[in-house]
C-alpha cells in the first residue's frame, strides 16, 4: 500500500514537471532558423496619439460667469445640496454641453440634516455657445422667483 502511494506521488510529480516545462513552449518561430528580432527601446516607448482633454471645475463662486473652454474639455460643476430637506437643484443645459454623469456626494458627518455636494460632469462637445443653469427648490413647490439660482455660460472654441 505504501509503495502504491509512492508510485502515484512520483507519477503526479512527473506530470506536474512536464506541464511546467511544456507551458513555456507554446509558440513557434514563423520560419525555422529565423531569429525573432528584439524591439529597441525607441520601438517599445509608448507615444500618446492624442492630447488629453482639459478639465475645468466650477462651483458657486463661478455663478453668472462666461467662460471660454476648448472643444472636448471636461467640465465639472459642484453645487452644495441638501436633499434631506427636500431642496434639490433642477438643472438644464443647452446644446454644446454633452451630459456625462451626475453624483450626489453625502456629507462626511453623522449630523442629521447635513447637506452634501451634487456634482455634474459634462463634455464641451461642439464649438459655439452653451449654458448650464439650475434652480434650487423643492420639486413639489411652485417656482416663485425667489429661489436660489446658478447659471454659467460657456464659449466652446
Amino acid at each position: 500500500m505504501v509503495q502504491r502511494k509512492s508510485i502515484c506521488s512520483v507519477l503526479v510529480a512527473g506530470l506536474l514537471v512536464m506541464c511546467l516545462l511544456g507551458a513555456g513552449c507554446t509558440s513557434q518561430p514563423t520560419e525555422e532558423g529565423t531569429p525573432t528580432a528584439t524591439p529597441t527601446a525607441a520601438e517599445t516607448t509608448a507615444v500618446p496619439t492624442a492630447t488629453p482633454a482639459a478639465a475645468y471645475a466650477f462651483n458657486e463662486t463661478n455663478a453668472n460667469e462666461t467662460v471660454a473652454v476648448p472643444a472636448g474639455s471636461e467640465i465639472t460643476i459642484s453645487l452644495d445640496e441638501n436633499p434631506t430637506t427636500g431642496y434639490e437643484w433642477n438643472v438644464t443645459s443647452s446644446t454644446g454641453l454633452e451630459y456625462v454623469n451626475d453624483t450626489y456626494i453625502a456629507p462626511e458627518t453623522e449630523l442629521v440634516g447635513a447637506g452634501g455636494v451634487h456634482v455634474w460632469q459634462y463634455l464641451a462637445a461642439e464649438p459655439g455657445s452653451a449654458e448650464f443653469s439650475a434652480i434650487y427648490k423643492r420639486s413639489w413647490e411652485e417656482t416663485t422667483g425667489n429661489e436660489t439660482t446658478f447659471s454659467m455660460a460657456f464659449t466652446i472654441e
